[in-house]
């Protein structure tokens, strides 16, 4: 009889938290390239064991310390691991006039624990704030995918083609310093960054870890299976799952005087499975768009707020749905959308309470439209094919309900009933909310 024992198992792999020691550097585009052979990006089959695989993307992606103590002085960055986490923390909190960092895309944002108060040392969940919260009259709030960690929003792209600013919130937020707040206030909005991702408290690693990373942490052999939910330890209090975290940066951040300035416009940018927990806890006290993975050109409508009951996929949001462009996955999907986003932020913002949403109703898609006399119809009718995709209705088409614009449903019953089932359905989605006091 054979009996093998713990100390038997392989050990687990370990890769050092460095972008250097990986075999990996940053180039003047500011893409991630392989030190032995420059044409290539990040590799994440190393072998054909993906537990190595893992390890290596886990060290490639975080920084060992803690992301959310506080950064005091530029020297002391030196001291820590260079990975993927440490150089987007260190973009977004080293302030511009540091003369020492040679990265001009500083932005001076403050690491805020939550709960508020709550010690580095304790569970929390850290989001970042710009220096101009307290003043600014209009706020941009991101909630990201629960997937991503802090300030990430594709590591496909921060590994790949389109770089760091590119792949994560740093060019999103330099884009957002070009915005104007309002008619008449001509200087940026105020950020907010959210932390959907990092629910799940890491004791050993002092921070918040994803879905996916908690598994990748280290192990005691490399065969054990994964990480135990411990919600005694592991567990952030106010902070469980997407929906808490959401109430819970509304309530202690946006809604809190003593950080945000109280009278200030607060427009929201929800990624995916966020934008359900953004949209429940607005619950239609808002004007907003949704934008989706389609085939046609950025920007381009996709359905009306009563949805396109002939498009493909899932398009009843109850608000103007469009195109999100070039994207073919959810985390691409702000990268992709982001000129429209920022176009359309900024309309909202220039035109104050005067601004309503689009007024426009389609059924099918190009070449599949259908008509509204064939909603009308139990049994349908002979498509021509060329039929008028869009429609446009007059203001008499427009309700004001529960202080969200929306456009009246048009359809039969039928198509009424299609709604509540595949609103049922889910679909991860972008989508954006504004204007809520």
């Amino acid at each position: 009889m054979f009996r093998r024992r713990w100390s038997g198992l392989p050990a687990d792999p370990v890769f050092i938290a460095d972008l250097k020691e990986l075999g990996y550097f940053v180039n003047d585009m500011d893409e991630i390239r392989s030190i032995d052979d420059s044409d290539h990006y990040f590799k994440y089959y190393l072998t054909k064991n993906n537990r190595w695989n893992d390890r290596q993307r886990f060290a490639f992606n975080r920084s060992f310390a803690p992301h959310s103590s506080p950064i005091k002085e530029p020297s002391e960055l030196n001291s820590r691991t260079e990975a993927i986490a440490k150089i987007i923390l260190t973009r977004l909190t080293v302030p511009d006039t540091d003369k020492n960092n040679p990265n001009k895309t500083n932005h001076a944002f403050t690491v805020r624990p939550l709960p508020l108060g709550t010690p580095t040392t304790s569970p929390h969940v850290p989001i970042l704030t710009s220096p101009n919260i307290a003043t600014t009259s209009r706020i941009i709030l991101l909630f990201g995918e629960s997937a991503q960690s802090l300030g990430v929003l594709a590591h496909r792209v921060i590994g790949g083609r389109g770089g760091i600013s590119k792949g994560s919130v740093l060019g999103l937020v330099s884009a957002l310093k070009t915005l104007q707040s309002s008619a008449t206030d001509a200087s940026p909005p105020g950020v907010v960054l959210a932390n959907t991702g990092e629910l799940w408290w890491w004791p050993e690693g002092g921070m918040g870890l994803t879905p996916t990373e908690r598994h990748d942490v280290p192990m005691a052999s490399a065969v054990h299976l994964g990480r135990w939910h411990d919600k005694a330890v592991n567990e952030v209090e106010g902070h469980r799952n997407v929906d808490e975290h959401v109430k819970s940066v509304f309530e202690q951040v946006v809604m809190n005087e003593n950080l945000v300035n109280g009278k200030a416009k607060v427009d929201v940018i929800a990624v995916g499975d966020a934008s359900d927990a953004v949209e429940k806890y607005l619950d239609g006290e808002e004007r907003g768009r949704a934008y989706v993975i389609h085939h046609t050109p950025l920007d381009t409508p996709v359905a009306g707020p009563g949805g396109n009951p002939g498009a493909a996929g899932f398009t009843f949001f109850g608000c103007p749905v469009y195109s999100a462009g070039n994207a073919q996955l959810t985390e691409t999907m702000l990268i992709e959308a982001q000129p429209a986003v920022l176009n359309w932020i900024q309309q909202a913002a220039l035109e104050g309470e005067a601004y309503k949403n689009e007024e426009f109703e389609l059924f099918g898609e190009e070449g599949t439209v259908i008509t509204t006399e064939e909603l009308d119809s139990p049994w349908g009718t002979e498509t021509t094919g060329a039929a008028e995709s869009e429609k446009v209705v007059g203001e008499k088409g427009r309700k004001d309900v529960g202080g969200m614009v929306k456009e009246t449903e048009v359809g039969t019953g039928g198509a009424e009933k299609r709604i509540e089932q595949e609103a049922e359905e889910k679909m991860e989605g972008l989508k954006l909310e504004t204007e809520k006091d």
